[in-house]
């Protein structure tokens, strides 16, 4: 089977992204809200994972990866590390 590659990345191209706190490796971490049914219009509550990006060594979220709905509650100024 042939695998899909996606397009080609010359890594010398490309700059280091750094946490505030000097670190540069990352963790995916996974937040949970709850959907009521009564606003879902499904027969049961729901849970809805959010997935973000957050420093390996401080815990704090990555405030450019945070799509800007979710900012409002997981920006700097709603929580600074999980």
């Amino acid at each position: 089977m042939q695998q899909q590659q996606g397009p080609q990345i010359d890594i010398t191209a490309t700059t280091e992204v750094l946490c505030e706190c000097g670190n540069s490796s990352f963790k995916e971490v996974m937040y949970m809200r709850k959907e009521s049914r009564l606003m879902s219009g499904l027969p049961e509550d729901r849970m809805v994972p959010i997935q973000l990006i957050a420093c390996d060594k401080c815990g704090i979220l990555v405030e450019n990866f945070i799509p800007a709905p979710l900012k409002q509650f997981y920006g700097k100024d709603a929580i600074q590390s999980f």
